[in-house]
């Protein structure tokens, strides 16, 4: 008996973490909060970054990407869960 081999059609990780899937998924967590891009900037980042990022203008470093997480109070998980449920 043979092992089944799982196959699966890979997608580079640049065409799913894009500036505009990233933006999407960092608006609509802070719309469910109902958070402004002012609340969510804090002390740290300006209202014109958040603003930038989630309008898919640029994708933010991991830095960032984990004060954005902190600020929504989001696990990383939640981030993957909204990918896996983007590319099924």
């Amino acid at each position: 008996m043979q092992d089944k081999q799982y196959h699966s059609e890979e997608v580079p990780l640049q065409k799913i973490i894009t500036a505009e899937n990233v933006g999407l998924f960092i608006k609509t967590a802070r719309l469910e909060r109902g958070l402004t891009q002012k609340d969510l900037a804090g002390d740290t980042l300006s209202e014109r970054t958040i603003r930038r990022i989630e309008n898919g203008q640029v994708l933010p470093n991991l830095f960032t990407f984990f004060y954005i997480l902190y600020r929504l109070d989001l696990p990383i998980e939640r981030f993957l869960y909204f990918l896996n449920h983007l590319f099924l």
